[in-house]
């Protein structure tokens, strides 16, 4: 009977502490998103001030996660008119002196006031972004927690925040020549994992869908999403072209990108906070944090 209700306890405590991390970790993602898509920000346009303070504020929860700043990569983008903008992405090294390499990566720019990009076309209002990308960043933000405090791993991770992703994937293009640069300190990069609007898990369809390289099918299947409250959908691998993922899969390194799909939200100006599925991001998270170091297990 001792032993019964021992065992029920702890299936109890266990419980009690897996909701306690839940509500932890979706306080951080709700302040993330509330945040990034807040008006005073007006949408993040690339090379604005600010996306200079979207990038600042980014900094600072990653310093309150893992005591760590983040570096800066600036670069410049040739824009229509012949002028220049400079853009910032913000990156951690985890460096576990592995031989190998795992890019994370989200994109924090959105479209500012609107323009070409807008889908309610309009130019002086406020695109908030919330699902693109600030639930992206969120997620990254607390996947950056969880690897940092693992204490084994055998592969390094490279985390990295890109601007310039609305206007033409500048950021990741810039990015990947300076991780070839300093490939040195950065070691072989062996697969890149993306988050692109990953806050609007439907809780009818519970669908995540996710684009890789056909190296990474694999892994995936390492993973029962099922026990997470989703399924995993696997689209068309042409679609890492389309984003940040693509400098990478051209030069045939395993990729695989995130997302809770496509809404009429979109690019919209009513990509606001209130409409993010926080839970859902939070079982993602959790369903992630498994599967990531799967991936980094893998010998690719």
């Amino acid at each position: 009977m001792k032993f019964i209700f021992f065992i029920f306890f702890f299936c109890f405590t266990s419980v009690l502490a897996q909701e306690s991390k839940d509500s932890i970790t979706q306080q951080l993602f709700e302040k993330v998103v509330y945040t990034l898509a807040n008006d005073s920000l007006k949408g993040r346009a690339t090379g604005s001030t600010e996306e200079y303070k979207s990038l600042a504020f980014i900094d600072e929860q990653f310093q309150l996660l893992a005591h760590k700043h983040l570096s800066k990569h600036a670069f410049l983008i040739n824009v229509a008119d012949s002028t220049q903008l400079t853009a910032v992405n913000g990156y951690y090294f985890l460096n576990n002196r592995a031989k190998n390499t795992v890019i994370l990566s989200a994109h924090y720019d959105h479209i500012g006031l609107g323009g070409p990009l807008s889908m309610s076309k309009k130019t002086d209002v406020v695109h908030n972004g919330a699902d693109d990308n600030a639930s992206g960043v969120a997620l990254l933000l607390g996947l950056s927690d969880f690897l940092i405090h693992q204490k084994k791993a055998n592969v390094n991770y490279l985390i990295v925040f890109y601007s310039g992703h609305e206007i033409g994937l500048f950021g990741s293009e810039a990015f990947a020549g300076f991780v070839e640069q300093k490939k040195r300190k950065f070691k072989s990069v062996s697969s890149v994992v993306n988050f692109d609007m990953v806050g609007r898990l439907s809780p009818d369809l519970k669908k995540l869908k996710c684009m890789c390289s056909p190296t990474t099918d694999s892994i995936l299947k390492t993973v029962n999403p099922s026990p997470f409250g989703f399924t995993l959908n696997i689209t068309d691998e042409a679609k890492l072209n389309q984003l940040d993922t693509k400098v990478f899969y051209n030069k045939h390194i395993p990729c695989v990108s995130f997302t809770t799909g496509m809404h009429n939200d979109y690019h919209a100006t009513s990509d606001d906070p209130q409409y993010i599925n926080y839970k859902g991001m939070v079982a993602i998270y959790n369903y992630l944090c498994q599967l990531i170091l799967k991936l980094g297990a893998s010998p690719n």
